[in-house]
């Protein structure tokens, strides 16, 4: 017997709220955006890594020199080690040169952080999945770091760097439909129409059309059962369609949705005009990889359409059957920082399995068209400022809040050192609620004529968190330096207290 995870149209309104106030969860669009990324605040509850009790000048236990004030400078950071010399450390997008990317395979990962040839990330899992019993099958709340996944970004942009669409790519997150093999890769584009999405022979993202659900040479659940074609059944978008949805029997008819997605929500910044604020693109979907109904059974002997087991109609029941994903990404000329969401239905029955649940993979990626190694900068100075987005959970139980929060970075190309302060912090919400993740971080850069001279690494604490960071440099060098920098940081505590975020900032 079939069972589907009940993701219903309430659950997906919350979804859309959420991801209305710049963080995770929903599909099918329809929120409002703002000119600029919602909300504001100056409130900041630390600045910096430690603090000293003194009324003069003291150290502090292991994290700085204090000053009496609250505030350290951290230590100098260690320099990162080249990468083999066959790296790829620069951009190159398979989807053209409309494209900025963060490149897809893994060069390394250290202080919590995983280099690309064009970006970094860091990602974490829900953990109420985690628990038995699992209090909520149908959704998956609270958040701990992960790491061993792929993470791949692609953003398009206009010539005057406006994104107008964008690819999230994500596998080897530990998402099972069998309980026993990962899931195809995912390939989110955010379509709002049919289609089947593929990378193509270099990589290129490739829409074609959705086989009809009585093509079972393709749908091959009927005549093979669990041991079916799973790449078949993911990334296919369904909606809108002719068939009526078929939507859990306490969704009311005028509820249930027919859509999957609307197309992506774009905002200009002010960045051009000398602020700070990047231009935003939001995206979500609902999605059904790894339903199983999207192939009829088996026809009868008198050619008349059957359905499989639990099914009372052809495909798959109504959109949102097996989750949702979401994004928002956050650019500059040159810099991008994403910051997504996915929940997925995993222990899928009908892939001969029980305990059918959600979870959820969140992350943050800071990525683009990189500086090129040899030219960034052997001696000098410059500053940058800009933006950070992230989440913060007080214990790892509770879903994460999302947040934003001001970037000052200041380099000095001689010594290849990087401070990244994260001050200002507050909810997306723009509520007032106190949040600890006001910190200053040191991160080393690669020496001069390296092949990681793009790239920055370092550790990082607040309180009883610790972690890391890891960055680049993006853009070409005028002046100063390159024009724009980026990155993503994450920390975490014994009891669940964990902090992911990212940044990207400009020249000033």
């Amino acid at each position: 017997m079939v069972r589907h995870l009940q993701l219903t149209l309430m659950s997906i309104a919350v979804s859309f709220a959420f991801t209305a106030c710049g963080g995770g969860g929903g599909g099918g669009g329809g929120t409002t955006i703002a000119t600029n990324d919602p909300g504001t605040g100056t409130s900041s509850t630390g600045t910096g890594a430690g603090t000293s009790t003194g009324t003069g000048t003291g150290t502090t236990t292991g994290t700085g020199t204090g000053t009496g004030t609250g505030t350290t400078t951290p230590a100098q950071a260690a320099l990162p080690a080249a990468l083999p010399a066959s790296a790829v450390v620069t951009m190159s997008c398979p989807d053209g040169g409309s494209y900025q990317c963060s490149g897809s395979a893994p060069l390394r990962t250290e202080n919590g952080v995983t280099l690309t040839s064009s970006g970094v990330y860091a990602y974490g899992k829900s953990t109420s999945d985690l628990a038995t019993p699992n209090p909520n099958v149908a959704s998956a709340t609270g958040y701990a770091p992960a790491s061993g996944g792929i993470v791949e970004m692609r953003v398009a942009k206009d010539a005057n760097a406006l994104p107008s669409g964008t690819t999230l790519l994500l596998s080897n997150l530990g998402i099972s439909w069998d309980g026993k093999t990962e899931r195809p890769p995912i390939i989110e584009n955010f379509l709002a129409t049919q289609g089947r999405v593929t990378l193509g022979a270099n990589g290129a993202v490739v829409v074609g059309a959705l086989p009809a659900s009585t093509d079972l040479g393709f749908y091959d659940y009927a005549t093979k059962g669990a041991a079916a074609t799973q790449a078949n059944y993911a990334n296919n978008h369904y909606f809108p369609r002719t068939a009526p949805s078929r939507c859990p029997s306490d969704v009311p008819a005028a509820s249930c949705a027919t859509t999957e997605a609307s197309a992506p929500q774009i905002a200009s910044g002010d960045w051009r005009a000398g602020g700070t604020e990047p231009d935003v693109l939001r995206a979500d979907r609902l999605h059904e990889d790894g339903d199983i109904h999207a192939g009829n059974d088996q026809p009868a002997a008198n050619g008349t359409p059957a359905y499989l087991t639990g099914a009372t109609g052809p495909g798959v029941p109504f959109p949102g059957a097996k989750g949702y994903r979401s994004l928002d990404n956050f650019g500059y000329r040159y810099a991008n920082l994403t910051r997504w969401v996915t929940q997925d239905g995993v222990n899928i029955v009908e892939w001969n399995t029980t305990n059918e649940h959600n979870q959820n993979r969140r992350g943050l990626v800071s990525y683009g068209d990189v500086t090129p190694p040899a030219s960034v900068p052997a001696t000098g100075t410059a500053n940058y400022v800009g933006v950070v987005r992230g989440w913060y959970t007080p214990n790892g139980s509770a879903d994460p809040t999302p947040f934003r929060a001001d970037a000052t970075v200041t380099v000095d190309f001689g010594t290849r050192q990087a401070t990244i302060a994260v001050s200002n912090p507050v909810p997306d919400d723009s509520s007032t609620a106190s949040l600890p993740v006001a910190l200053t971080m040191t991160a080393g850069f690669g020496a001069t004529a390296s092949n990681v001279a793009n790239y920055m690494t370092g550790t990082a604490a607040s309180g009883q968190m610790n972690g890391g960071m890891g960055g680049r440099f993006f853009g070409p060098v005028a002046g100063a330096g390159p024009a724009e920098a980026g990155g993503t940081f994450t920390l975490n505590a014994s009891n669940g207290q964990s902090i992911i975020a990212g940044f990207i900032a400009l020249r000033r």
